[in-house]
């Protein structure tokens, strides 16, 4: 994060009807809307909840036999509009002989029963645990940690190909350190890596940072001196060229309310000016809308050397449904746009929007997963003259930004007026311990405002 920013935590304006407070539940972004799976208050919880960013509407969605049950600490991703759930059951000798991943369909608003494909010889499979990790990354969610009954801290390391639906256990190249058996601990991807922090060994909070090594395969102990403390049940995610850590804390005090920050290229950490008005946090959800954020699939988007080099520029080839490709770049002032299918390309009316920087919303956008471009020729097309991003939601609405302009990422967006205004770019925090006084669950955004 370049130049000043300044920091405006406030609560979110929510719908009468809205999910209970609670912490240690599931969270994920997809097509503009912000979905919560079960967690804990007094009991784990079992609802299933989205949020539409657009409107600030919460809807309640239905369960099914094919769905999870009541979960906490496990753990939900995002990939081609299909939310896959992972872990997190009460822990039972019948649970333990459970599949524990589900699988739901934002198209369809359907659960899918997940059925292992058959392969000869036995097959391996995770088995249910609480406060692993899950990130995306080359079309495969990879599985880190967690506590399992009776076993204990784990530290599994398992790969779950999305296309394949195959599991497999991941070996790291070389002999060496690794992060060992943990939970409560954080993951996030970055480029080619995925970056590992604190968390629970046995019954010590954690201060450790780890890189896996996507292309080596192996382990990277990150030593700094500063940082933030020892932190398990804290959240973290990636804006810009920075991962940022937010809440959490020892396990026997009060957590922190605490916001850092790590900048890959310098390899620095740096410690924010801590919220005002915003309670201290543990077993949160944090989550970023808005240009510069990362999804969880989106590592490419990200790849150190394209994104930010001010000599080469990039344009970006992105796959906005399971059907079509849009190609955008910038020709002089104004960016054209194609979409290209299967039967050739065709040029298409773009229409522009913008939400006021009051409301929580910026432009919704689903792509898919930028890191599966990883293997797709087209993604020789990258790093072109001038960088332009185009985002689509179901109503074929669009929004376009530069975000080479003044070497920022927030960019500016037009609305169907043609008028300029500045995108919003926020950090969303749901939920989390202790709970808030009221039954309405915690929900509170962070505007970034550059100065």
């Amino acid at each position: 994060m370049k130049g000043k920013t300044g920091f405006s935590w406030n609560p979110v304006e929510q719908s009468k009807i809205s999910p209970c407070d609670r912490y240690k539940h599931a969270c994920c972004i997809c097509r503009g809307f912000l979905y919560v799976y079960g967690g804990r208050r007094n009991t784990s919880l079992s609802d299933f909840w989205r949020f539409k960013i657009g409107s600030n509407e919460w809807e309640k969605l239905e369960n099914s036999k094919d769905g999870p049950e009541e979960l906490e600490e496990h753990t939900m991703v995002d990939y081609q509009d299909i939310l896959y759930i992972f872990g997190g059951m009460v822990d039972s000798a019948f649970t333990q002989k459970r599949n524990p991943l589900w699988m739901y369909d934002t198209d369809s608003t359907k659960w899918i029963a997940c059925q292992l494909p058959a392969v000869e010889g036995e097959v391996l499979v995770p088995v249910n645990r609480k406060g692993h990790s899950a990130v995306v990354y080359s079309g495969n969610m990879y599985i880190y940690g967690g506590y399992i009954d009776i076993k204990g801290a784990s530290q599994e390391f398992w790969t779950f190909h999305f296309s394949t639906k195959q599991w497999a256990p991941v070996s790291a190249a070389s002999s060496g350190g690794s992060p060992g058996p943990r939970h409560g601990h954080s993951a996030v991807v970055y480029g080619n890596g995925m970056y590992l922090f604190g968390g629970l060994m046995k019954l010590t909070e954690q201060k450790d940072f780890w890189m896996w090594d996507f292309i080596a395969t192996n382990w990277s102990s990150i030593r700094k001196s500063q940082g933030p403390p020892r932190v398990v049940g804290h959240s973290a995610l990636i804006f810009e060229d920075s991962m940022l850590v937010l809440g959490g804390g020892i396990s026997s005090t009060k957590p922190s309310s605490t916001l850092w920050q790590y900048h890959f290229p310098s390899q620095m950490w740096k410690k924010l000016p801590s919220p005002m008005a915003l309670s201290s946090k543990a077993y949160h959800h944090m989550l970023g809308t808005g240009f510069g954020f990362q999804g969880a699939a989106d590592s490419l988007l990200r790849s150190p050397g394209c994104l930010n080099s001010k000599e080469k520029g990039c344009s970006k080839l992105l796959a906005l449904s399971k059907q079509h490709v849009c190609f955008c770049e910038h020709l002089h002032r104004e960016p054209t746009y194609q979409i290209l299918n299967n039967e050739g390309a065709s040029e298409i009316e773009m229409k522009t929007f913008c939400q006021s920087s009051e409301k929580l919303g910026f432009s919704s956008y689903q792509t898919t997963s930028s890191a599966e471009l990883n293997s797709d020729p087209a993604a020789e097309l990258l790093c072109k003259e001038r960088t332009s991003y185009l985002s689509i939601s179901k109503e074929q609405e669009f929004a376009t930004m530069d975000l080479t302009a003044g070497g920022s990422c927030l960019g500016l967006l037009k609305n169907e007026y043609g008028d300029v205004c500045e995108s919003s770019v926020v950090m969303l925090l749901v939920g989390g311990k202790p709970l808030s006084s009221s039954s309405a669950i915690s929900f509170w955004q962070l505007e970034l405002n550059r100065t």
